[in-house]
């Protein structure tokens, strides 16, 4: 047999069992021999003694080695938290003070590390930013108000929010927050959060969200220039032929009807353009659903790919949906493109279909019938974990080759109070996105489709730096009985408008022109005349042109490029609204 250890030997619990055993048989021998001759007891008391001395001391030697052994531990935790560039604390959750804060909170912050600890939990907060403070707050009431079990693993909680730095900029954080101790009745003692800069991570996200843009733009600038360029031959060919047409009065009226219409649809494409690059405006308005898939069709069979064909299912009697055509558009050619990302070379079939539908699988809010446009492929389809992102601004950089994902066609459909939802049934995907029927709409801006064409009396200064521009709009001005006065620059407008300013009942500007731009002639046209109705026209949306003056008693917005009956409506709403409040210098 084996010799034992000496160790295991000398192990407190081995020791506790002799001393044990010592004195058991101790206690026999003093009461079965009595009599002071005996030196059995005495002897066994001695060994008694030295073995509860020795287990005592082994005892010690281990409790001593057991604080030394936690003690390092903490040392080491210690160390790691103080060379990890991420903020790491335990927060005394009744008090909410800082038990322990390292040293990266200065570093990142810029603040001494005193100033938190004296501080706590209230200095920091204050350093959040005002629109995110009241969710931090939350977060953390609902973390010390729940009981739970001692011992048991705690859920972390995750939150992003904007900290203020000793430069007075907001840097954005993550933070993990968890109870790390509770008391025995399950309330929570102490909170353990690990806080960590994002600030160059959204930074990098934001150019992924940029480049995706970019990418989408790319995808359907390609047909929308093809549709650009047949525009144009159109306008061209039947220029030619209404200037040759030998005298023929029905031929010129037919080629400059068509020349017409191909200018509007060439407006179109621009704004188009604009909605893609993310600089257009919105304008929501009871419209057949229909017509925009039609008016996508050429950019949306140039999308299929080989070996693939599109079916449409258009509901013939669809009725009116609140809808921007243009946004709508753009968001049919995503989810077309998606759909054919999807078929990759296995190939397949595209739907496109139109139908009233209730919403399903979608927030409460949306209920009763929509119109609902849906994209259907018949492809091999995706993983899971690919359509778990699909809504995330960054799943085209996430997973490649996999399409543009929803992030911007859920940003439209925000802005049509509508809802997006993934369609369940055959085939291998489907995106439904439901728009409100035009009923359901609290308000349509249609004024200016609904405003007359009035002829007009007064004079109106005209200044633009683009001669095509001020003479059509001159012209179309003084057919409808207004008397123009045309300048060709800011300051040109600006000595009109002292040469004539008794006269002038409105002023039409441009807002890029050379020397002097419409809103600087705005500035100097409200100190002389507050009263003059001013409206001002742009290229660009109405949000980003006119945001540093709408305040100020602007009359209105006319977006260009845009017909003669678009102009002279916002001319007579000018004119027929109140006069512009006036901030006239004392």
């Amino acid at each position: 047999m084996p010799a034992l250890p000496l160790k295991r030997l000398l192990s407190s619990s081995a020791m506790l069992a002799v001393f044990f055993l010592l004195f058991a048989g101790t206690t026999v021998a003093m009461f079965s021999q009595p009599g002071p001759a005996s030196l059995l007891p005495w002897l066994g008391l001695t060994l008694l003694a030295a073995v509860g001395a020795l287990a005592i001391k082994r005892l010690s030697v281990r409790a001593l080695e057991a604080e030394m052994a936690l003690a390092e531990a903490e040392r080491y935790i210690e160390a790691v938290a103080e060379l990890s560039q991420d903020i790491h604390t335990i927060i005394e959750a009744r008090s909410r003070s800082f038990l322990y804060l390292n040293s990266a909170v200065a570093d990142l912050l810029g603040y001494p590390q005193e100033e938190f600890i004296k501080g706590g939990l209230g200095f920091l907060t204050s350093l959040v930013h005002p629109e995110d403070l009241p969710a931090v707050m939350r977060q953390y009431e609902m973390l010390v108000s729940r009981t739970g079990e001692a011992g048991a693993k705690e859920e972390a909680r995750e939150q992003v929010f904007r900290i203020r730095d000793h430069r007075g900029e907001y840097r954005w954080f993550k933070s993990r927050m968890s109870v790390f101790v509770r008391f025995h009745s399950g309330r929570p003692a102490e909170l353990l959060a690990v806080i960590q800069d994002v600030t160059e991570q959204r930074r990098y996200e934001a150019a992924l969200l940029q480049a995706q843009r970019h990418e989408s733009l790319g995808a359907v600038a390609r047909s929308t220039m093809h549709d650009l360029n047949n525009t144009l031959m159109g306008i061209q060919g039947f220029t030619e032929i209404a200037l040759g047409d030998g005298g023929q009065p029905e031929l010129l009226r037919e080629s400059l009807e068509k020349v017409h219409a191909s200018m509007q649809r060439a407006s179109a494409l621009c704004r188009q353009m604009e909605d893609y690059a993310g600089i257009g405006r919105i304008q929501i308005a009871p419209r057949q659903l229909n017509d925009a898939v039609r008016e996508a069709l050429p950019s949306i069979e140039s999308m299929i790919p080989r070996g693939s064909r599109l079916r449409l299912d258009l509901e013939p009697d669809l009725p009116l949906a609140g809808v921007d055509l243009n946004q709508a558009r753009y968001a049919l050619l995503n989810l077309v493109y998606d759909a054919a990302e999807a078929l990759r070379i296995a190939g397949g079939e595209i739907t496109v279909r139109t139908r009233v539908q209730a919403p399903e699988g979608t927030a409460p809010e949306f209920q009763g019938a929509y119109v609902c446009l849906e994209v259907r492929n018949t492809g091999p389809g995706r993983a899971p974990e690919i359509m778990a992102d699909r809504y995330d601004p960054l799943f085209a950089a996430k997973w490649p080759g996999n399409g543009l994902g929803l992030a911007a066609v859920q940003a439209i459909m925000r802005e049509h109070r509508g809802a997006v939802a993934e369609a369940a049934g055959e085939g291998a995907g489907a995106t439904q996105l439901f728009f409100p029927l035009a009923g359901k709409l609290p308000e349509l801006d249609a004024e200016l489709e609904a405003a007359p064409v009035a002829g007009g009396a007064g004079v109106i200064l005209l200044a633009d730096d683009e001669p095509t521009v001020r003479a059509i709009l001159r012209q179309g001005l003084e057919r409808a009985g207004f008397q123009v006065i045309e300048a060709e620059d800011g300051v040109d407008g600006i000595k009109a408008f002292l040469r004539h300013r008794s006269s002038l009942s409105l002023a039409l500007l441009d807002l890029t022109m050379p020397h002097m731009g419409g809103d600087a002639m705005f500035e100097e046209i409200q100190k002389l005349a507050p009263n003059l109705p001013v409206v001002l026209m742009s290229g660009y949306s109405e949000s980003e042109a006119t945001s540093a003056l709408s305040c100020k008693g602007l009359a209105g917005f006319l977006s260009k490029p845009c017909s003669i009956k678009d102009a002279l409506a916002v001319v007579h709403k000018a004119l027929a609204g109140p006069r512009p409040a006036a901030n006239v210098p004392e």
